[in-house]
C-alpha cells in the first residue's frame, strides 16, 4: 500500500507546504474582520457556518483520502485538522461579539482559538466556555465533527499501518 520511502526534497516540500498552510491560514484568521455583522446578519451567518462547516469537511476527507494512497503524508491530514480548529475559532469569535456573555470570558482571537483548540484537545478547562444556547449548539457540533473527523483520521493511520 506504501508507495517508496519520498526523497528528502520531498519531504522539505511538504513539511513548507504544510507550515505555509498553517501560518497562513492563522493570518487570514487574524485578519478577518469577524465580529462586525449586524443583527440582520443572523441566518447570513447560520448560512455561513454551514457552509464553512462543509468546506472544512471537505478538506479533511480529501487529505485522508490522499494519505490513504499515499499520496499525501501524515501532516497534511494534521494540517486540515489545524484549518478546522481556525474555522471553528472564527465561529466562536463571532458568536461572541455578536452575542456578548454569549461566551463567557472570550473577548479576543486569541481567546477564541484557545477555547477552540481546548475543545479539539477535548482539555475543557472551564476557563472560557459557552454560555448561550446558540453557542452551546455550536460547541455540540464542534465536538461532534471532532469526534467524527478525528475518528476517520485515526481509522486512516491504521489501516494505512496494516
Amino acid at each position: 500500500m506504501f508507495s517508496p520511502e519520498p526523497s528528502g526534497r520531498t519531504l522539505l516540500v511538504g513539511a513548507l507546504t504544510n507550515v505555509g498552510a498553517i501560518a497562513a491560514g492563522t493570518a487570514v484568521y487574524f485578519a478577518l474582520p469577524l465580529g462586525v455583522f449586524g443583527k440582520s446578519g443572523t441566518w447570513a451567518f447560520v448560512a455561513l457556518f454551514a457552509l464553512g462547516l462543509a468546506l472544512v469537511s471537505a478538506a479533511i476527507v480529501r487529505q485522508v483520502r490522499r494519505f490513504r494512497s499515499g499520496a499525501a503524508r501524515l501532516t497534511g491530514v494534521l494540517t486540515s485538522l489545524y484549518l478546522a480548529v481556525l474555522f471553528f475559532a472564527a465561529v466562536y469569535f463571532g458568536l461572541s461579539a455578536h452575542w456578548p456573555g454569549s461566551v463567557v470570558q472570550l473577548r479576543t482571537k486569541v481567546d477564541a482559538l484557545y477555547f477552540a483548540l481546548s475543545i479539539t484537545s477535548t482539555v475543557g478547562f472551564g476557563d472560557v466556555h459557552a454560555a448561550g444556547q446558540l453557542p452551546r449548539a455550536v460547541v455540540g457540533v464542534h465536538l461532534m465533527f471532532n469526534l467524527g473527523f478525528l475518528g476517520v483520521a485515526v481509522h486512516a493511520v491504521r489501516s494505512a499501518r496494516c
